[in-house]
């Protein structure tokens, strides 16, 4: 089959190198047969850049357009006269969706006004796509974040010799998200390390994280890796929760996050859950990284005490968790299906064959 032409929009900048999805995604496009694909990263601001990339949109002709995740995350990259001819573009578009969280109705407005054909969640909650098919009316097709990347995150250190039990890198969520388990779990194992018996290697911090070479070699030094699902449990088109709470920080900035969660979460019962897995769990079973994470359903696809160790999320079983962990019989099978399962259901080959499928009726 003849590749399709694609125009593939992006972010890849300094601002984003320690987030090794924004990178893995335009390289693993551009490797990939199924598509030829002319390139505009919108990840620098300066003239020359953007008149570069304003004139390879208004002279290209191709099949589909593709916009990743790093165009419009924490914020819109896609503006101006560069927006405006992407819009007088007549193919299909996709539109691979970030931070399900936030700038929903801007998120949506930009879906709209460049008549998005095809929009790709990272959710696999049915009710979540039904949401955005009322909503914007295109095509609504489910992919994790992130793919697998063997050549990157493989096992380059065997696991008896790797020096650090647990190690953790994480950005602490804002509190509109509805909790904190990314620094629950951090501090909990931070403070217990010692008394558990455990050598640890654990940060918020953002000046901590690492580049995607530098982050393959952390797990690699690691036997263990923590975690949660990403996102919360309130899925929102109008960002009315987001909205909401941020005006009564900025209006109460001595409230404690126990305020927060009392007066706007508490008693709540969760409608649409906007819970998914994440780049670091496929990372961490790409280099044979056992992980313990929070209980949760990682997308229906890991499974507890089959990929991963689970953890109550009151660390009730945490002894029982950690008598798992020192078991290397059972670390080694859990170690080997997540390996697997990664392999099979994770390949940026994978997930990009299931893409082009789902872009192929609307070409």
């Amino acid at each position: 089959m003849k590749p399709k032409r694609v125009l593939l929009i992006y972010a890849q900048a300094p601002f984003n190198t320690t987030l090794s999805y924004q990178h893995g995604w335009p390289r693993q496009f551009s490797a990939d047969r199924r598509f030829t694909c002319t390139h505009i990263n919108v990840g620098y601001g300066g003239v020359l850049a953007k008149v570069r990339a304003l004139l390879t949109a208004r002279t290209w002709t191709g099949d589909a357009i593709v916009m990743l995740h790093s165009v419009f995350s924490n914020g819109c990259l896609l503006d101006g006269r560069l927006f405006d001819a992407i819009c007088d573009l007549e193919q299909p578009k996709a539109f691979f969706i970030g931070n399900e969280y936030k700038l929903m109705p801007e998120k949506m407005r930009f879906c709209e006004e460049l008549s998005v054909s095809l929009l790709v969640t990272q959710s696999t909650e049915p009710t979540v796509r039904s949401k955005y098919h009322e909503r914007l009316g295109c095509s609504i097709t489910s992919l994790p974040n992130a793919g697998f990347d063997s050549e990157l995150f493989k096992v380059v250190k065997p696991y008896s010799e790797r020096p650090v039990d647990l190690g953790y890198r994480a950005f602490a969520p804002a509190w509109y998200i509805g909790h904190r388990e990314r620094q629950e779990i951090a501090e909990y194992f931070t403070s217990h390390a010692e008394r558990l018996g455990l050598t640890v290697d654990i940060s918020l911090d953002r000046n901590s994280r690492f580049g995607e070479e530098e982050w393959a070699s952390f797990l690699n030094c690691c036997r263990g890796q923590l975690g949660t699902e990403a996102g919360g449990d309130y899925f929102d088109l109008t960002d009315a929760r987001r909205i909401t709470v941020n005006a009564y920080v900025q209006h109460h900035p001595e409230a404690s996050f126990e305020e927060i969660r009392e007066q706007f979460f508490d008693g709540t019962p969760i409608d649409v859950p906007m819970r998914v897995l994440t780049s670091r769990n496929i990372e961490a079973a790409g280099t044979g990284t056992v992980q313990l994470l929070f209980e949760g359903r990682y997308g229906d696809y890991l499974q507890p005490d089959i990929h991963y160790i689970p953890l109550k999320k009151d660390f009730s079983n945490v002894d029982e968790a950690l008598e798992k962990f020192r078991d290397d019989a059972f670390t080694e099978k859990v170690a080997d299906n997540a390996l697997r399962l990664v392999n099979e259901q994770f390949t940026y080959e994978h997930l990009i064959g299931r893409f082009a499928d789902a872009l192929e009726p609307l070409i």
